[in-house]
């Protein structure tokens, strides 16, 4: 059986998705917080985050999304909301960092080498 859309159909479905990537997706975050504090009491650490730490982090993270999101690439924005929601417990915080690695590496997915600042005091013979 061939099925076929009407061209109107598709057409309101990339509207749909253009709009989408137009603002940065709603994440409910309280699970990877509750997660995430639960792992960190479990492990006994020394320095530990606690659920409300790690909602400000998230509330903050999003806040920058926010402001931001036009300046993120386009190409970008399915990869990291793919990569920030993989495993079922989104993340802003994890959607931002992949953001800045991306600006930071010229849009590509390897990390940017470390720059050696110090200078080489070397003589020539």
């Amino acid at each position: 059986m061939n099925i076929t859309l009407p061209s109107a159909l598709v057409g309101a479905v990339v509207a749909g998705i253009i709009s989408i990537a137009d603002a940065p997706p709603k994440f409910n975050a309280a699970p990877s917080c509750k997660a995430a504090a639960a792992i960190d009491q479990s492990m006994d650490l020394a320095v530990s985050q606690s659920y409300e730490s790690c909602m400000n982090d998230e509330q903050s993270a999003r806040a920058e999304l926010v402001k931001g999101w036009n300046t993120y690439p386009a190409d970008a924005k399915p990869r990291c909301v793919g990569e920030a929601t993989d495993g079922g417990l989104p993340s802003y915080v994890e959607l931002l960092e992949c953001f800045l690695v991306t600006v930071n590496t010229g849009g590509n997915d390897q990390a940017a080498p470390p720059q050696d600042t110090k200078k080489k005091n070397q003589k020539n013979r």
